[in-house]
């Protein structure tokens, strides 16, 4: 039975993770326009967008910051004309799609939780290797 493991992708793949990162960091400044008819002060709902933003960037804890982002964008989702509500949810989808694959090899994650290569040996007692 496979056990599902984390993995932090590198090369093109990596390098195509940061970009959709950075991408979704700006997202992030979109999303709070139509959430400024909350009657919530406009200046913390600019700070909390910063702060998922940077999250995203640097790739730390990005499968919350994607997760947070996706729940803003729900919730404009509700607060905006037809023309956004189709980018909203094309925004909801890909917040879903990096909260399931992660932050990649270039990212403070990768670096946190570390890459990890087990090297199994070719003839252990358990597999009938000879003592």
């Amino acid at each position: 039975m496979t056990k599902y493991v984390y993995r932090y992708p590198d090369g093109a793949v990596g390098f195509a993770l940061l970009f959709v990162r950075m991408c979704y960091a700006f997202v992030a400044f979109g999303v709070v326009t139509p959430l400024t008819e909350i009657p919530v002060n406009a200046y913390l709902l600019h700070l909390a967008a910063g702060l998922i933003a940077l999250l995203l960037v640097i790739g730390f804890a990005t499968r919350f910051a994607a997760l947070f982002l996706g729940i803003a964008a729900a919730i404009a989702l509700a607060m905006s004309g037809p023309v956004q509500q189709l980018l909203l949810v094309g925004h909801i989808g890909g917040c879903v799609a990096i909260a399931l694959i992660g932050a990649g090899a270039f990212s403070i994650d990768a670096r946190r939780h570390g890459r990890r290569v087990i090297k199994l040996q070719t003839n252990t007692p358990d597999r009938g290797a000879k003592d």
